[in-house]
Parts: C-alpha cells; structure tokens; sequence
C-alpha cells in the first residue's frame, strides 16, 4: 500500500524512502530538510513562515492565523488524494508544542481509520485504539505504553520484560513507562481506549 510521508521541520531522523505511488508533503519548514537532502517533494502546504529555501513545485498556501497545524494540512490534504498510510517525518526535536500537537494528530489520524507513524531522532511514536499491535526492538532498548486521550481498558503486554495483562492505564499515572523488549517482538494490545506507544529507534524499526 502507499505511503504519504510528511515532512515537518523539526530534527529528521531519516530522509523517505520513495515507492511507486508514494508521495510526500513537505509541511512549510520541512522543505529544507528535504532539499538539503536532495528530495524534491511533490507538494509544499502551510503558511509559509518557517521554509527559508524557494520552491517552483505545487504549494498550497493557507493563513499564519487559522486553526490547523502544518502538518495536521498535510495529513488533510494526504486525505483527499486518497492516502491512508502516513509517515511523519520531522516531528519532533522542534517546538514541544508542536511536538504535542503531532501527537494529537496521530490520535486523531486513528480515529478517522487511518495508520499514522512519526518516526524522530530518538523515538518512534503510533496509537493503537480498541486494538493490538506488535513491535521489535533491539533487546535492552525501551517500549513505553501510555494512556492518550482518556482512560484505557483491558490493556496487555506480551513479550516485554515487564508483562501486563488486562489493566486499566490512565493518563495521569504514567505506569507503562521505560519497558524493555527482550529478544522477541512485544505485543500491545487494548479493549477500550487509547494507547500512545513510544519505541527506541533502533535499525530494524528505521
């Protein structure tokens, strides 16, 4: 399936790896990553206040006073041309409230029906919600689980150093942080609600 891959302007861990039928959107100031690292997206979208390089490309210009992020514009925009799987590149390492505001992009994002992923420096982040998923890891390196959005029921981890099963997680008492994987994938799954995972990156999840 393809992907959308945004590109804000915070820290790039990594450049797209470009498919056929992918495409990639860079939000305002993430068109310098990508130009100076020799991509040239197929589309620039935001309000044009953080971008210091020129584009000749597709742009779609909006106001620097409205309601949306650049990269929650992006992800609309994806949207419309009929992407469902999406990359946030450039996420984080930036402004914590933008950082923040990612993060509610990826809630929202899952509730619509569609599979966001942002990938930083550090860590990559995704939501599971009224569902489970599997991660692999490099033994040692962290796997958090957090509540987003409320509380979250029936949570269980298999395969991690710390093990859970059926819990309720909430989101003011931060119980699933600093898990570890060991040598196998770890499995997250939750009945009702949200999940925030947060992984190391490490070379197999980049």
């Amino acid at each position: 399936m393809s992907t959308c891959y945004i590109v804000g302007a915070g820290e790039l861990a990594r450049l797209p790896h470009r498919e056929a039928g992918d495409l990639i959107i860079a939000a305002d100031g993430g068109l310098d990553g990508l130009l100076a690292g020799g991509i040239l997206p197929d589309l620039l979208i935001g309000d044009m206040d953080s971008k210091s390089r020129d584009f000749s490309g597709e742009t779609i210009v909006f106001p620097v006073r409205k309601d949306e992020t650049d990269s929650f514009l992006a992800y609309r925009e994806g949207v419309k041309r009929g992407y469902r799987d999406f990359v946030l590149l450039g996420g984080t390492g930036g402004r914590e409230d933008h950082t923040f505001a990612n993060i509610s992009l990826l809630l929202y994002a899952k509730k619509q029906g569609h599979s966001v992923k942002m990938i930083g420096k550090q860590n990559s982040y995704s939501v599971i919600l009224d569902g489970e998923d599997v991660f692999s890891g490099e033994a040692l390196s962290h796997i958090s689980v957090f509540a987003l959005g409320g509380n979250a029921e029936g949570v269980t981890v298999c395969g991690a150093e710390y093990e859970a099963e059926n819990i309720t997680l909430t989101p003011e008492y931060p119980l699933g942080a600093s898990n570890r994987f060991l040598d196998k994938p770890v499995t997250v799954s939750v009945e009702r609600g949200a999940l925030l995972i947060i992984t190391e990156n490490t070379a197999s999840q980049i």
